[in-house]
């Protein structure tokens, strides 16, 4: 055999299989990029249509009305279910499809390369899709084929149903038997929806405008705890009737109304708005949360005989839970500078101060002249009488006996002790040596309206009326400027009855106690006059806060 034809076979064997090798490679790549290309080319349900595991999800797609929706040049992600998924679910059922199905659609493209996919989507019902890290599941089901990607969007084939779940609301309203239920439903009330409600002529008797009316349930609990929107997220418990009726028997004596009808409702009302945290919490993990108002529930040792996973949050029933009276009805404070109403506010001023509770005061410009006994500057012998005018501004006095500036807090049918912190800390105000000048003597009164009673008001010669102490008694505080900034309690004082100068001090037992019947709103001034009502020197105010503490033992 010839060696040349030899030589050139050993070479140009290995040349015709790589060249094989690579046209296969390329036929390969070619085909994955026509493939690729028909994909792009087809919208979701051409894609569902080809894929015979789907078959049973084309036909209710088809069904429910739904491959209309994802035929469109829209981006969605289908969750779409293999057949084997649909054993035992009602198929001859098309609303539940219907609510089925929307529930696998969402807007959006994801795929699993986005992070965003594994927290939560919304599907186009609105309802949440929470993913579980533990189970690798979206509501119970988990992809099994990732990432079909056509023209409209993605298709993620899952082994199961994804779960439609009820939210919050729609699952306490499948669970009517407790008190929760029947109160939170009770205060439904039909009203006209405006924007939907179609004018659809005139009246002839009245000339009114004639609707094509529209109605829509108002509820004052769920518009401020929204356990029924989707797009808010909450863990709300449910506790069994006997654990309702132990925080209603509690509670119904610090939320008395004018009425007992009114008590009860106002009373179930709390111990309902009890039981709403924000987000998804886990109470088996706590011994105490602290709900959306700031009240700590304490959930130590209780039974939980349910629990649900909703759409927008979680779902607990448990046995009772004691929630401690202290805890409910607290101290409250009001904020110098939030006052709603005074005299002249041309006179008020809001400082800023590091030190205040919310870095805020107020004082009233105005003047006081006091009377001190001083030391000679020499000598240092006490024994002259000095007449001193304090002031803020000299150049801007109010010159308004009982000069008020106006408050108001939402407080319980309970006993309070009043306190506020007025702090006087203006330099010229107080000289401790005595060689100067001395300690201007802060000394202010407070006129309170309770809840439901006549507002206040001012007769004639600013004669403060309809306080709750009457025309001559009312709570006073007095302290010195400089010094420790102090909290001061405030006690009742008699009134010199044609001025309301402060006379003399109430020291009967339990004189020192505001009483609150009815649950409501506290009125209160903040007045001068404490002590002179000369022109232009009635009298200084200071305010950081006014403190109410409920005397509540539990």
């Amino acid at each position: 055999m010839n060696c040349n034809y030899i030589f050139k076979s050993i070479f140009i064997l290995p040349v015709l299989a790589i060249g094989l090798l690579v046209t296969g490679c390329y036929d390969s790549m070619w085909e994955n990029h026509v493939e690729k290309e028909k994909l792009l080319n087809s919208n979701l349900v051409q894609m569902i249509n080809t894929k015979s595991e789907l078959s049973i999800f084309s036909t209710l797609l088809k069904k429910s009305g739904y491959d209309k929706v994802l035929e469109l040049p829209n981006s969605y992600t289908v969750f779409a279910p293999t057949n084997d998924a649909w054993n035992g679910v009602d198929t001859t059922n098309t609303d539940q499809i219907r609510k089925l199905i929307s529930t696998l659609i969402v807007y959006k493209s994801y795929q699993t390369k986005d992070d965003e996919l594994f927290t939560s989507v919304k599907a186009i019902n609105g309802k949440n899709i929470f993913y579980d890290e533990a189970t690798k599941t979206f509501n119970g089901a988990k992809i099994i084929t990732p990432d079909l990607v056509v023209s409209n969007g993605v298709i993620q084939i899952m082994d199961k149903v994804i779960e439609r779940r009820n939210n919050n609301w729609e699952y306490l309203s499948e669970n009517t038997g407790y008190s929760q239920y029947g109160f939170i439903n009770s205060l439904n009330t039909k009203v006209m929806d405006t924007e939907k409600s179609i004018a659809i002529g005139v009246e002839a008797s009245t000339g009114k405008t004639k609707y094509d009316t529209v109605w829509t349930n108002m509820n004052n609990f769920l518009k401020k705890y929204p356990l029924d929107n989707e797009d808010s997220v909450y863990t709300y418990i449910v506790v069994e009737n006997s654990g309702f009726d132990l925080l209603y028997n509690k509670y119904k004596n610090y939320f008395n109304m004018s009425t007992p009808a009114k008590t009860d409702s106002t009373t179930r009302f709390n111990v309902c708005q009890d039981f709403v945290f924000k987000g998804i919490v886990d109470i088996t993990k706590f011994d105490t949360l602290t709900n959306v108002d700031g009240v700590k529930v304490p959930f130590k040792n209780v039974q939980i005989s349910k629990s649900y996973n909703t759409s927008n949050g979680r779902v607990y029933v448990i046995n009772a839970s004691n929630i401690k009276l202290k805890e409910k009805i607290k101290p409250i404070y009001i904020e110098g500078e939030n006052f709603t109403n005074a005299t002249d506010v041309n006179y008020v001023f809001t400082r800023y101060k590091r030190s205040a509770r919310g870095e805020r005061d107020i004082t009233l410009s105005s003047g006081e002249t006091q009377n001190d006994t001083l030391y000679r500057k020499l000598t240092h012998v006490k024994d002259s009488i000095v007449s001193k005018t304090y002031f803020i501004n000299s150049g801007l006095v109010a010159n308004y006996a009982n000069f008020h500036i106006e408050y108001k807090a939402k407080v319980n049918s309970a006993n309070y002790d009043v306190y506020y912190v007025a702090y006087d800390d203006i330099a010229d105000h107080f000289d401790y040596t005595y060689t100067s000048y001395g300690v201007y003597k802060v000394v202010q009164k407070l006129f309170m309206s309770l809840p439901g009673a006549s507002p206040l008001k001012f007769n004639s010669g600013r004669i403060v009326a309809n306080n709750y102490l009457g025309d001559n008694i009312c709570f006073v505080g007095q302290g010195k400027a400089g010094g420790v900034k102090e909290l001061t309690k405030l006690k009742p004082y008699n009134l010199v009855a044609a001025t309301q100068i402060v006379s003399t001090p109430i020291t009967t037992a339990g004189s020192d106690v505001l009483t609150i019947p009815t649950t409501g709103d506290l009125t209160m001034w903040l007045c001068n006059t404490a002590r002179s009502n000369t022109a232009s020197r009635q009298g200084l105010l200071f305010l950081d806060y006014i403190l109410l503490v409920p005397r509540i033992n539990e």
